[in-house]
């Protein structure tokens, strides 16, 4: 259903060179929140040997899942050769006959999916982490692809209306006014009078 990987550390020290500057970007964990990609302090790798780096390359639809240090953060990946994977975040590319990828990242979030699957499976060490061999034994409810579709675009509505400002706050404004006309015309309506 899916392919699990990562980047092996030696690969990317041995391969890879940072700058401030470039087109191609390293996904650090640091860039993987909330369900969304952070692009607010990234590391380019264009310098980099990037045939060395095949199995790192992400492409669209593709979900990234934190697993060292701050554990479960995920992403989609939204558009192709534009960025690689950094050590500590693993690629999960599911076969998109079967999971949309976006209804994957939603369930990922859920609690059911933290109280089953992750916080079972938490490794303490010096820093806490999930190894590779457990994440690729997820086990995760898929319902038909049908079904994903709808559950991914009734949740994507939910988030634009709650994450963007030029969608969400002109509907509850709008949702403010109809709720304040109903109780002005509720308040105003007097039985009439007896002439």
């Amino acid at each position: 259903m899916a392919t699990v990987t990562k980047l092996a550390g030696y690969e990317f020290t041995k391969y890879v060179t940072y700058s401030d500057e470039g087109k191609i970007i390293a996904l650090r964990g640091l860039n993987v929140k909330n369900g969304k990609l952070d692009l607010t302090d990234v590391k380019y790798i264009d310098k980099s040997d990037l045939t060395k780096l095949n199995r790192s390359k992400l492409c669209s639809g593709d979900m990234l899942f934190t697993y060292v240090g701050t554990i479960g953060q995920v992403a989609v990946i939204n558009e192709n050769d534009k960025y690689y994977l950094a050590p500590n975040v693993a690629l999960i590319r599911v076969d998109t006959q079967f999971v949309n990828p976006e209804y994957m990242r939603y369930f990922f979030q859920t609690n059911v999916f933290w109280n089953t699957q992750i916080n079972r499976l938490l490794q303490s060490s010096s820093m806490k982490n999930i190894p590779m061999e457990k994440i690729r034994k997820f086990i995760l409810q898929i319902p038909s692809i049908e079904e994903q579709n709808r559950i991914v675009e009734v949740l994507n509505r939910f988030d634009t209306l709650c994450n963007d400002l030029s969608a969400g706050l002109p509907a509850e404004i709008e949702a403010r006014q109809k709720q304040y006309e109903y109780y002005r015309d509720k308040l105003l309506s007097f039985k009439e009078l007896p002439k």
